[in-house]
């Protein structure tokens, strides 16, 4: 005779114990991606003030740009990403 139901929840347990982790992954995921649109943020940034920048008497500028980061997880307040050029003036 066969039993059928004797592991009936066994399935569904597994996946409620996996949602915590599941949500976890997907904030870390969207975490780096918030990261790394704020790297590219401050890459444009940086590049811009390059084209604007004018001649130095030193023959070389120097522009930075530092964007924030927007928490999406406790701990990471206060990150930024900071990007510098060095750009050669005739």
């Amino acid at each position: 005779m066969r039993r059928t139901g004797a592991r009936g929840g066994q399935a569904s347990i597994e996946l409620l114990a996996m949602v915590p982790l599941l949500v976890l992954a997907g904030l870390l995921a969207w975490q780096l991606m918030a990261v790394l649109v704020a790297g590219l943020h401050a890459q444009d940034d940086v590049r811009a003030r390059a084209m604007r920048a004018g001649p130095s008497p030193t023959g070389v500028t120097v522009v930075a740009a530092t964007v924030a980061v927007p928490p999406l997880l406790p701990g990471v307040r206060g990150l930024e990403i900071r990007a510098t050029a060095g750009i050669r003036t005739p």
